[in-house]
């Protein structure tokens, strides 16, 4: 990023730690905020998608190290090795993929997903549905960068607690973020040439986190799933009709 003024940097901050605030007891929702208010500032293109990156890194890293007790390691496991290879299958793709209408299909799915009839359940068991997850999210992700609210559904599972929910989302996440930056770190962009625009990020994202963490005491199992159907509705909408960025 260019160098940016002490209001813009003021802006940031208090959007990453609403955005912190909010994935810390939702489990999503935060980095998309953070990411339209890093273009709102009118920042490039070029320059926010990889220090959103770095920055959602750091927030899932730190819903990982609060929550590692109830982060389901086998589904993580499975989700990565699933997620690893795909990223060449889908830059392989990429060029015969239009990326707004598979947004859109994305959009159309995960509003399904998220309010189909009790009646229609896929049944599929934890291995299957995070494979499925990683196979989804390494290959979408290349091409549309759009897959939280695709792979989102998959963990509103019987027998989940909320905490396990966020802690799991999280890491899953976290790999995806790792995948990217190494990704531009490959073509060659200038991570450390953006640590002092991004560490203060990174900080009060760790704090926003945290209190987040302290609202999610707050809520039921029955309330967190509304509020995680709710917002997951919103960001499908998004896809769907394209608002806000």
């Amino acid at each position: 990023m260019a160098e940016l003024d002490l209001i813009t940097m003021v802006i940031l901050a208090g959007a990453a730690f609403i955005g912190a605030t909010i994935s810390g007891f939702l489990g999503m929702g935060g980095g998309i905020f953070l990411l339209v208010v890093l273009f709102l500032c009118g920042l490039d293109a070029a320059v926010v998608i990889p220090v959103h990156a770095l920055i959602q890194l750091t927030s899932n890293s730190t819903r990982v190290a609060l929550f590692r007790r109830h982060v389901r390691w086998s589904a993580l496991s499975i989700f990565v090795l699933c997620a690893l290879p795909f990223p060449i299958v889908g830059l392989a793709l990429a060029g015969y993929l239009d990326a707004e209408m598979t947004r859109v299909m994305i959009g159309v799915l995960v509003l399904f997903a998220t309010w189909k009839p009790k009646g229609w359940r896929v049944g599929w068991g934890e291995r299957p549905a995070f494979a499925s997850m990683g196979v989804i999210a390494g290959t979408l992700g290349v091409v549309v960068g759009a897959t939280g609210p695709l792979i989102a559904p998959f963990f509103l599972r019987e027998g989940w607690a909320k905490e396990e929910i966020i802690a799991t989302k999280a890491a899953c996440q976290m790999f995806v973020h790792v995948q990217k930056i190494v990704a531009f770190g490959v073509v060659g962009f200038a991570f450390a040439a953006e640590l002092p625009r991004v560490l203060p990020l990174a900080f009060v994202v760790v704090l926003g986190t945290w209190v987040g963490k302290k609202f999610l005491a707050h809520l039921t199992e029955k309330q967190f799933r509304l509020a995680y159907r709710l917002v997951l509705t919103g960001l499908a909408l998004r896809l769907v009709i394209g608002i806000w960025v």
